[in-house]
Order: structure tokens, then sequence, then C-alpha cells
């Protein structure tokens, strides 16, 4: 299927007041052909101008001049063609020159430059910069109005993201799974029947507000690709039409516009991250930097590192007495219960309390296969002991903190 048959069908999908800001890909086809026509016209067919790549008397230069605000801009094609040595082209081989080089030139040894304003390519690129002009209009209408329902989001969020309200605190490990593939998300949703579980009206109201937000934003993304993939063909299509180079010459003279940069998607989705995904804590936000999973008992070295008791209790004993994050030296060889973050720790027991139960059950199974490996090794850790009592500080700081696990 061709691509403008493709542009159509998929223009279906996507809401209907968005489709007329689509680039009329078959319009900007037909431009092509009378740009073509007035090379041709002009004796500068496709072929001659290809040839020029291997000529070296003769060069062929191809611009865009002009400014462009938006569908205000007048770009201005134009060709630029330089002869080093007139007198050493035959006339009669190059019929252009017989169109564009006056008869007294055609003697001259002097270099000689002919510059060629194309019309219908100027209107060709006239008639790009207004369907962008139009796209970008959409742009900056629809990032307006999601802005505003992040807004309104963020206000809901703020009330039912609270952990006494039950529903969205510590059920929200697949937000970032999310935000990469919205259809497993709400698939997953619908297995797990999610909303029925809610207690608080309003937090089915922001679950169906942020799937609607995330679904008109891949249809926005959608429309933004078919608007981009439209552009790149339509100036390849030049290029191969006329022998130009409007790829690259266009793609710098109009850089700034909305369809070649990812500015609306990007601010929205940091819009997302700040007001509405960070009002709900995340356990990874409060791992351990050792073992990755939630630093329950959070003790804060003096360095300011926060890990799990468990881990520092393991550092201990492997005699690493320095911060894992920044190396401080000793920060961990200082570190006893007293360092154990209180705000923190009550902070972990409102929003996460099932991580926080599973992390308690690991360290109860894992104190109980070291108290097994003890009664079976009594030598090994009869050497243990010795060591022990050749750092007391350290076995000092370690038993206080094993007062607190």
């Amino acid at each position: 299927m061709k691509f403008g048959k493709q542009m159509e069908t998929a223009a279906y999908d996507l809401p209907e007041n968005w489709r007329p800001h689509l680039i009329h890909y078959k319009t900007l086809k037909k431009s092509i052909r009378l740009v073509v026509d007035e090379l041709e016209s002009r004796g500068l067919s496709t072929e001659w101008i290809n040839t020029l790549d291997t000529e070296e008397a003769m060069k062929l230069d191809y611009t865009l001049s002009g400014n462009i605000v938006c569908d205000t801009g007048k770009p201005q094609p134009c060709i630029k063609i330089t002869i080093d040595d007139p007198a050493s082209i035959p006339i009669s081989g190059e019929p252009i020159l017989l169109k564009l080089i006056p008869m007294t030139q055609c003697i001259s040894t002097e270099p000689l430059s002919i510059k060629i304003e194309l019309v219908r390519d100027s209107e060709f690129f006239r008639l790009l910069l207004h369907e962008l002009s139009y796209a970008a209009a959409l742009h900056n209408t629809e990032k307006e109005r999601f802005l505003g329902i992040i807004d309104g989001l963020e206000n809901q969020l703020t009330v039912v993201a609270s952990p006494q309200k039950d529903d969205l605190c510590g059920r929200q490990q697949s937000s970032k799974t999310s935000q990469e593939q919205l259809e497993w998300f709400t698939q997953e949703l619908t297995r797990m029947k999610l909303a029925k579980k809610f207690i608080n009206k309003y937090s089915k109201v922001a679950l169906t507000q942020f799937l609607s937000i995330n679904a008109q934003l891949v249809q926005f993304k959608q429309f933004q690709t078919l608007n981009q993939t439209a552009m790149i063909k339509i100036l390849k299509k030049h290029d191969k039409r006329s022998g130009l180079c409007a790829t690259s010459e266009f793609s710098s003279f109009a850089k700034d516009n909305a369809v070649f940069i990812e500015g609306v998607l990007s601010g929205l989705f940091h819009a997302i991250q700040t007001k509405i995904i960070t009002i709900v804590p995340q356990p990874d936000d409060y791992d351990c930097p050792v073992c990755y999973s939630i630093a329950w008992r959070p003790i804060r070295l003096e360095c300011g590192h926060v890990f799990c008791v468990r881990c520092l209790i393991k550092a201990h004993k492997k005699r690493l007495y320095d911060c894992p994050v920044c190396r401080q030296e000793y920060a961990v060889g200082n570190a006893d219960a007293t360092n154990l973050d209180q705000s923190l720790q009550n902070f972990m027991l409102m929003y996460f309390p099932r991580e926080i139960k599973e992390k308690r059950s690991e360290n109860v199974k894992e104190q109980a296969a070291i108290s097994n490996q003890q009664r079976r090794k009594p030598k090994q850790y009869a050497s243990a002991h010795l060591f022990q009592t050749s750092a007391n500080h350290s076995v000092a700081a370690r038993d206080h903190l094993c007062t607190i696990m």
C-alpha cells in the first residue's frame, strides 16, 4: 500500500478534529510535478542535474533563502550554477547554456555564476510550511488542554493518594510500566479488578483520568509520527524527482517548527512525572543501594546515604567500613542504632506496609539460616569471634545495630 493511502487509513484512528491538521501528502505530491515541469522548461532536467556530480568545470548549488515565521515565511529556493571557464565548455553539448549564457560570455575565460530562482519550488515549500504551521497550531492547543487535565488530576491525587485512604498507596508498582506499555497496564488493571477494590470514589475518577491522559498521548504521538513521516517522504520524493537536495536544505530552514521537535510530548511527559507520579511515593525511590529492596530500618550514615540495617550488619561482618556509595572512610564502621532515621521509618510504615512485611520476612529467614550455620560450623564462628575481639569499636556498633534489626 502506498504511503498516501496508509496515511488516510491511519487518520481514522485519530480524533476527528485532529485529522485536518495532518499534512496533505497527496496535494504536496502533485505540487512536485509542477516543480519538475519548471526545471525541465529551463533545461534543468533531473538527468542533467545528476551529471553535475562528476563535472569538474561546472557545479550546481541548491539553497533555500528567506526567513520562516510560521506560514508567513517566504522561502526562496535558488539554483546557482558556477562555471570556472565558460570557454572550455562546448555550447553545443550543453543546451541549457544556450538559454542561460549570453553569447558574449561564451568565449570569456572569466568564471561565470548563474542564479536561477525557482517559482514552483517556492510554492511547494510555502505549501509545506503552511501545512506544518497548521499542525503546530494543534500542538499548542492540545498541549494547553493536556496541561489543564494534568493539573486537575494532580488535585485529585493529592486527596486520594493519602495512605489513610488505602487506595493508591502501596499499589503503584506498575506506574513505571504504565508509561512504557499502556495496553499491558490497562489489561493488568482489568485482570486484577483494581478499580473495584477502591474505597474512595475519587480514586476511580483519578484512575480513569490517568488512563485517558495516557491514551490521548499515545494518539498524539501517532499524529506527530504521521506528520513527520509524511514530511520526510515528500522531501525524499522531491529530491528523487527533481535531482535537488531539498531534504537537507529544508530541515535546516525549518528546524524550529513544532513538527521537527519533541517539545510537546516531552513537556507533557515531564508534567506527568513532576505533578502526578511524584505525588504517590514509589517503593523504588526508597530502596537500599546494596540489596535493592526497601531500606527497612533505614540507617542514615554520617555521609547522608541510607541503607537497610541488614546490609550494614553484613558490611560490618565483612570488615567493609567505608560507605558503599561515596566511599567516605569508616562511615559504616561508625554507624549504630542511633543512626536510625526515625522519621523516614515512620514514612515507610505509612506508605509501604506490604513491602516492609516482605522485607521483615526475608530478614527472619536469613537470620534463621545464619543461626543454623553457626550451630553446624562452630570452629568457623569461633575464629570470627577472635576477629571481633580485635575490633571492639566496630563490634559494639554492629551489636547495637542488631538490636533494631
